[in-house]
């Protein structure tokens, strides 16, 4: 079993060379991979192991990556997950990002190419995750300020607000367009 790590993605596709080519891509970055050969496939290894991304192909035989990413969000909806097809309109940029997409590859893509769009994911939910924390600690302040220890509180409550307005700086500072 793949251990629950920042840097783990489950890659599907059913061309065996695309999960070959980004397999080695993302070993090169520091992820540890597995891949499936299909959607079936795919839902059975997230019953056994975590991954923080999925990449998947939407166009596959049987179950295709719409299907599979709206199964997955609602399962795992923390995990990141990349889009990736051969034939791109309009409507299926739109319907994967709907089903929960974080982002949309378009083959053919070179390597530069993944590597940026899979870290610039990765950092949008480490920033996300830090957000949330950092909203647990606002409401464990008000609880605090409820129960009478509002000093206590407010110097937390300060300090948490210019943390925040940090993180929000650094993600506005590393938004890729």
């Amino acid at each position: 079993m793949i251990e629950n790590t920042n840097h783990t993605c489950l890659i599907v596709d059913d061309d065996n060379m695309i999960l070959s080519v980004v397999k080695q891509c993302l070993e090169t970055i520091g992820y540890t991979c597995a891949t499936a050969i299909s959607a079936e496939d795919a839902l059975k290894i997230l019953d056994e192991a975590s991954f923080s991304l999925m990449i998947t192909d939407l166009q596959m035989g049987g179950m295709n990556g719409i299907e599979l990413t709206r199964l997955t969000k609602k399962v795992y909806p923390s995990m990141s997950i990349i889009a990736m097809t051969g034939y791109i309109d309009d409507h299926h940029y739109d319907e994967a990002i709907e089903a929960g997409a974080s982002d949309f590859l378009k083959k053919p893509f070179t390597i530069n190419e993944i590597s940026a769009r899979v870290e610039r994911v990765a950092r949008d939910a480490h920033f996300l995750e830090l957000l949330k924390k950092k909203e647990k600690s606002m409401e464990e302040i008000s609880t605090m300020m409820i129960a009478g220890l509002q000093e206590e509180a407010k110097q937390k409550f300060a300090a948490l607000e210019a943390e925040i307005v940090q993180l929000k700086e650094a993600i506005l500072s590393c938004k890729v367009y």
